[in-house]
């Protein structure tokens, strides 16, 4: 899985469509930094994850 910051919070890569945020051109990391707030719509588990097949 791969991650960007935007505005100091973590957001998940590609973006969920729950997540308003666009991915534009912002370094892709494939760990968590510390330090900076999480996205809750990116980072959450919400129940329509459990759902997907």
């Amino acid at each position: 899985m791969h991650y960007f910051i935007k505005d100091n919070k973590l957001h998940r890569y590609p973006v969920p469509k729950r997540c308003g945020v666009q991915f534009q051109k912002e370094i892709l990391r494939d760990t968590i930094p510390h330090k900076v707030e999480q996205c809750i719509y990116c980072m959450r588990r919400w129940p329509e994850d459990d759902n997907k097949e």
